[in-house]
């Protein structure tokens, strides 16, 4: 445990250093208004605080960092794995029975004026879960039961953070199983199949909110993918009938409940669906985030406005700016150059994330690697994509850049494992 020069990577902590330094400044940028308006206190209502908390929350982050690179990765494998999930299930329950901290969700744990929220935590003790709990695992990662038993862990805290709510940390523990299962040998015909129901519904509801005549793309496109899929059982011998035929036949049932379901809908709920689809439906409601981000985006250009210039944060259009919708402020003020400057340092991160498992010799630091980059990957992807309009509104942070301590502090902490990973893949 004693801390040593070789402790170090410096290909991940350099752009992770970056990452916080952009961070500090654009949450500078966001407690201060552009220069033309700075004798008009009421075009910003973020306070300067979160920018100070910001450069707690990185000093302890770096700490965590380091702890992360330090501690033997035996522990993590025997002892953490378990006890970091059971513990982190017993907190998540627990936040179900405390009353609500923080508005009406059931997200945060309030000390004072500072807040801590669980689930971000608990994302790192799923990927040290999963990545132990596969690597112990004998036997066809393909059979069904393997595939069952993954579920069963990652299920039970995905229901929890539903119902705090937080579909964005919900979707993340689905997400996470996946990477995961494929790099321990989960074929792609196989996880197609088991997911040929999931596939089908999301086809057939997009059918129900697309305007238009009764026979949509959508639907042409459903029938087409129950061909592929039919096809697909026919072929893949390796599966066994009995499996085959029960997802086929679950794809077609969920397929054609869809439309039963989506009829039975209160006109409010299906509002909420269509919103979710095409936030431009309701532009000055559940949309307005995503529209007012969009704006702020196209009107930063190749080298946006300038530092500090940025009108849709400093004028109180863009909700969120410091958090959630920072992203756009980055390409607000600094354009697509330095929007693509910082979506490279992470994609620096991921990739070797990815590289650090292919040369990893124990199956446990292999998955740990592949659960730390998917984990980033997902939360890049789907932030950015939510602030230009390609993904709906689902509450995740963008990793070092959002002002919130819980997220910075865990993925600073994941980053310290793969560190350790990528000094010791000779043993691990």
């Amino acid at each position: 445990m004693r801390l040593q020069f070789g402790v170090i990577d410096f290909r991940v902590l350099i752009p992770w250093l970056l990452i916080l330094g952009c961070s500090l400044l654009m949450l500078y940028s966001v407690t201060s208004p552009p220069a033309q308006y700075a004798d008009d206190q009421d075009t910003y209502t973020i306070s300067r605080v979160f920018f100070q908390r910001q450069m707690l929350w990185a000093g302890i982050g770096l700490v965590a960092m380091l702890l992360g690179s330090m501690i033997p990765f035996w522990i993590y494998k025997d002892y953490l794995s378990w006890l970091l999930y059971g513990a982190g299930l017993i907190v998540l329950i627990v936040l179900l029975v405390l009353p609500p901290m923080r508005g009406d969700t059931h997200r945060w744990l309030a000390f004072g004026s500072f807040g801590i929220q669980p689930s971000e935590f608990f994302k790192v003790a799923m990927v040290i879960m999963l990545a132990a709990f596969l690597a112990g695992r004998r036997g066809d990662p393909n059979r069904l039961s393997q595939v069952l038993l993954t579920m069963a862990l990652v299920l039970p805290p995905t229901m929890l953070v539903l119902k705090q709510p937080d579909l964005g940390t919900g979707l993340t523990f689905i997400w996470l199983m996946f990477p995961i299962m494929l790099w321990r040998g989960l074929t792609i015909r196989r996880l197609l199949i088991m997911t040929a129901p999931i596939i089908s519904g999301f086809i057939v509801l997009y059918g129900q909110v697309s305007p238009g005549t009764e026979l949509t793309v959508a639907h042409v496109f459903w029938a087409i993918f129950m061909i592929a899929i039919f096809v697909l059982a026919l072929l893949y011998k390796e599966m066994p009938l009995l499996e085959r035929i029960a997802f086929l036949v679950a794809s077609i049932g969920v397929g054609l409940l869809i439309p039963r379901i989506w009829a039975a809908l209160r006109p409010y709920q299906q509002k909420r669906i269509l919103v979710f689809f095409d936030p431009e439906l309701d532009p000055l409601g559940a949309g307005y985030q995503i529209f007012q981000s969009k704006v702020a985006i196209g009107s930063g250009g190749i080298l946006g406005r300038g530092y500090l210039e940025g009108t849709q944060k400093g004028l109180a259009f863009l909700p969120a700016r410091h958090t959630d919708f920072i992203f756009s402020v980055v390409g607000e003020e600094f354009g697509f150059i330095g929007a693509m400057f910082l979506l490279s340092l992470y994609g620096f991160l991921i990739i070797q994330g990815f590289q650090v498992a292919g040369k990893a010799r124990h199956p446990f630091g292999q998955l740990l690697a592949v659960g730390i980059s998917s984990y980033l990957l997902f939360h890049v992807f789907v932030n950015v994509a939510m602030t230009i309009g390609l993904a709906p509104v689902t509450g995740l942070p963008l990793p070092g850049m959002s002002f919130g301590g819980s997220v910075l502090v865990a993925t600073s902490f994941l980053l310290g494992m793969q560190m350790n990973i990528s000094r010791n893949w000779r043993h691990y």
